[in-house]
């Protein structure tokens, strides 16, 4: 008696396998289909500069959309982190030198599930800020005050400099599958717009 033959793509077979396959690239096209608006949306809002005998300072301030995709995860207990990239220009003519000099600040924002706390980390100065509410810890991750300008004790009192800030997220806080798709598709490539201001004299 011949014996029955079994499929050896175990339970759903080869149908099932297919189906998941069709939906898992579904998927797929709707996030390669178009750029993301979450990154699209954020944006520096403030730069302020001062100055403090011959140190230059720079205050940012920056937009995110906490209500979208993939910033909204933070509740759920996935690490959002920021980098703040400063530049010193100076101008020549019509057009910018390379950058005098250069510096980075990154914050950082966690949802402790388990204790219900927000933490906010700058890990330039090593400061961290615990707290319950929301507001607070939005709040102290969208801004970076008192950055030191580099270069920026050196400068030729003729010359005519510019300060440039943009903010990118950091994808590689994101969490593993999350990161498998940003390395598919262009949702993490991006970063807010350039923010330039002269440097008074």
């Amino acid at each position: 008696m011949a014996g029955r033959h079994r499929s050896s793509h175990g339970p759903g077979g080869a149908a099932g396998l297919k189906g998941r396959l069709v939906v898992a690239f579904a998927v797929l096209g709707s996030l390669v289909a178009g750029p993301s608006p979450a990154v699209e949306s954020l944006a520096v809002e403030t730069l302020r500069l001062e100055r403090a005998g011959a140190v230059w300072r720079a205050n940012v301030e920056w937009r995110v959309p906490w209500d979208r995709d993939p910033f909204n995860q933070v509740h759920q207990g996935v690490p959002i982190g920021f980098t703040v990239e400063l530049k010193l220009f100076r101008e020549r003519g019509w057009w910018f030198d390379a950058s005098v000099g250069s510096t980075s600040v990154r914050r950082e924002v966690y949802f402790n599930r388990l204790t219900r706390q927000y933490r906010v980390i700058d890990w330039a100065s090593g400061q961290r800020l615990f707290t319950r509410e929301w507001s607070r810890a939005r709040k102290r991750v969208q801004r970076a005050g008192g950055v030191a300008l580099p270069e920026a004790e050196d400068l030729a009192p003729e010359a005519e400099y510019y300060v440039g800030v943009r903010v990118v997220a950091r994808r590689e806080q994101l969490s593993l599958p999350a990161r498998v798709v940003a390395a598919m598709t262009s949702l993490w490539e991006g970063a807010s717009e350039w923010r330039y201001r002269s440097l008074p004299r």
